[in-house]
């Protein structure tokens, strides 16, 4: 709670009488954009966003997060789902991993917020690796997500998810991601398969990603033809200095 509502923890703490000075159990980290010029991250707290269309496996993805246990019939989910967890890293040191579950219906209300990546280290997108229409739709969504990061300037390190690797992968699904992987600079897809408890590390994997915040950020063609040309103006702007002096 105290990572989604600093004020109301701060409340509460003082409601029920926290003795001391209640200001001093938070503790404030650096910017994330700080984060990316220093070209890492010491938080020990990652928030990641979880997107993907309906019935790509994103509640079952923060359910294997706390251990609960595969459930065939599906549900939609409905309203806010979290889910957090304690990460041991290959290092020796632990991680707490905060999963926020991002309804596909609410994503385009979500991002007319400029501030919505804001608190984001890590964003997940999810697919079916089965079904064409799935991985269309998340690639849609990164690409959506991705013009909304470079407009705001929130960029976020992107995790891809092939899921539901125990069923047979549609030939677009493979060729398409990859594609796209590589034109945006993300890493190939990571599969699992939640059914059989498949998971590849990949909690571990996501606090990776988020622990350098420079790399696996997704660029759209419009970001990068608006990179290329702040380069154009700056060697421009060069020349004429030196040209002056």
């Amino acid at each position: 709670m105290t990572l989604m509502d600093p004020v109301k923890s701060l409340a509460y703490l003082i409601y029920i009488g926290y003795p001391g000075d209640p200001v001093s159990v938070f503790h404030v980290t650096r910017r994330r954009r700080l984060d990316r010029k220093r070209l890492n991250s010491h938080r020990n707290v990652f928030q990641c966003f979880v997107f993907g269309p309906g019935k790509a496996g994103k509640s079952a993805l923060l359910n294997a997060l706390i251990g609960r246990p595969f459930v065939e019939k599906y549900t939609p989910t409905k309203g806010d789902h979290y889910a957090t967890n304690v990460i041991d890293m290959s290092e020796g040191t632990k991680k707490i991993l905060v999963m926020r579950e991002i309804l596909e219906d609410a994503v385009h209300k979500l991002l007319a917020n400029k501030e919505f990546l804001s608190p984001c280290d890590v964003a997940v997108f999810v697919y079916d690796s089965s079904d064409e229409a799935s991985w269309r739709k998340t690639a849609e969504l990164l690409v959506e997500v991705a013009t909304h990061a470079e407009k705001c300037g929130f960029e976020v390190p992107c995790v891809m998810v092939a899921a539901k690797d125990d069923l047979d992968a549609h030939p677009v699904s493979i060729t398409d991601s990859a594609r796209v992987s590589q034109d945006m600079g993300v890493e190939s897809p990571i599969t699992v398969s939640m059914k059989l408890g498949d998971i590849s590390n990949l909690f571990r994997r996501i606090i990776n990603v988020a622990q350098r915040p420079h790399l696996s950020i997704p660029e759209t063609e419009a970001g990068k033809n608006h990179k290329q040309y702040r380069r154009l103006v700056n060697r421009s702007l060069m020349f004429v200095s030196v040209m002056k002096n």
